[in-house]
């Protein structure tokens, strides 16, 4: 399992736009007597059975093209299995768990940089992001589909003991993370070193071996799988990056959509090839981002009780619920900046969210390769009224608010809430929180209420 954690920071993430016009957005008002969750209940009942997104396809070329999934890709002969440096002792490792081999069953333990895969399949491995380049980053040339794992985060590390030599092997293991696979007649070579350890001992392992079965394959984070062609089944995936030609084809929008600098999509089939990516098959298209800012728009509905006065103790907090949903189900919903006014503003706070996680690992992953584009974000800045991720996770003893998302999924349903501090003096204060969209008319949100 994974032992670090990123520190949790709100992703910078908004897309460079012109400004959306527009007034209160529609909502409903609790007072007609239904509770936040009945509310709730009864959108989520609404949008059941109904499409997601527009059918849509596409062919991109250009490198590199990133794709950020919980996906799928079936790895098979040739590949390249490219190992990341693991601790403590900086050497390149990779643990195959329940590994027959031959008649013997164990824990399998292969030491090099680039190991190949000559025959066989490693089977359906899960991804977290792909990358089709035609060259490095030192601008080589270098034509490649990089896959990089996901980890199966409830699997413990196999316990053995390792001999004597491979000390350090069993260190790099803790820190290792495992991934679920199902190979086949996976025949491996290019190590340097390898064993198979079991109950009754271990055996030496040199030039190549055949792995049978095995359950789980583990190895540092930093490492990836190499081939020249994947097919990458995701219920849902974000593709950015540098796309030079091709283009984005629906019959459901129109005029026909300009080529984007990324997309977001669900139930899709990808091929990614050195600098190309397309999809096979249609999928349904949930967001785009071109030069002219994003092409889905969306309508964002909220609910609250308007009427109502909260009543603070003074050095107290008091929490305002908000429901709130995408209503149209075709198009993702992105934040543009977020305002709190009126007398009782400094009293008044609203916990941002980082947008989802597959749009947040694409912009990461765009930023890190020096890319710059209509994909690239421009900041939003998390001070007062905002309220910073770490400050309301660190409140595990009392009420909590939930974020607002900067990125809202199409269709989503949800709540949040607005936190009111009792800072000010004792008195009656209003206050207007106003969310701007970047693909949605403006929400304002007013907030009564009396600090005691």
């Amino acid at each position: 399992m994974r032992r670090f954690f990123k520190p949790v920071v709100v992703m910078s993430a908004v897309f460079v736009l012109g400004s959306q016009s527009g007034c209160r957005g529609s909502d409903e008002n609790l007072e007609e007597g239904l509770t936040p969750e009945q509310l709730q209940a009864r959108w989520t009942s609404e949008h059941a059975g109904r499409p997601v997104g527009h059918a849509a396809s596409f062919e991109l070329s250009g490198s590199p093209l990133i794709l950020t999934t919980e996906g799928t890709a079936r790895v098979d002969a040739p590949s390249t299995l490219v190992t990341g440096a693991s601790f403590p002792d900086k050497k390149y490792y990779v643990f195959f768990s329940e590994a027959q081999v031959g008649a013997q069953t164990g824990l399998l333990l292969l030491e090099g940089e680039r190991i190949s895969v000559t025959a066989g399949t490693l089977g359906a491995v899960a991804l977290s992001k792909a990358t089709a380049r035609t060259h490095r980053e030192d601008g080589s040339a270098a034509p490649a589909v990089e896959l990089k794992t996901r980890m199966d985060s409830n699997v413990s590390d196999p316990q053995v003991t390792f001999p004597e030599d491979w000390s350090l092997a069993q260190k790099a293991l803790f820190f290792s993370d495992p991934v679920a696979i199902q190979p086949s007649g996976l025949s491996l070579s290019g190590f340097t070193r390898g064993v198979l350890v079991t109950a009754s001992g271990s055996t030496a392992i040199s030039g190549s071996v055949k792995v049978d079965s095995a359950k789980h394959m583990y190895w540092y984070t930093t490492s990836f799988i190499e081939n020249q062609a994947s097919v990458i089944e995701s219920p849902r995936f974000a593709l950015g990056g540098a796309p030079q030609a091709g283009a984005l084809a629906s019959s459901e929008l129109s005029p026909p959509p300009p080529l984007p600098g990324g997309l977001v999509g669900v139930q899709g089939r990808v091929l990614l090839q050195p600098g190309s990516a397309r999809s096979e098959g249609s999928f349904q298209l949930t967001q785009a981002m071109t030069d002219s800012g994003l092409l889905v728009p969306a309508e964002v509905q909220v609910a609250f009780d308007e009427k109502k006065v909260l009543k603070v103790p003074q050095h107290g907090r008091e929490l305002l619920t908000v429901v709130y949903r995408e209503k149209t189900m075709r198009g993702d919903a992105v934040l543009a900046d977020l305002q709190v006014t009126g007398g009782g503003k400094e009293a008044v706070r609203v916990a941002i969210d980082e947008p989802e996680t597959l749009v947040g690992e694409l912009w990461d992953a765009v930023g890190d390769a020096g890319i710059a584009g209509p994909v690239l974000a421009i900041p939003i800045a998390i001070v007062t009224p905002f309220v910073a991720i770490g400050e309301w996770i660190s409140c595990l003893f009392s009420t909590c608010p939930v974020a607002y998302p900067l990125w809202m999924k199409a269709g989503t349903v949800s709540r949040f809430h607005v936190i009111v501090q009792g800072d000010l003096p004792p008195g009656t204060y209003d206050a207007e929180v106003t969310l701007t969209g970047r693909n949605y008319p403006a929400i304002t949100i007013p907030v009564h209420f009396t600090i005691e």
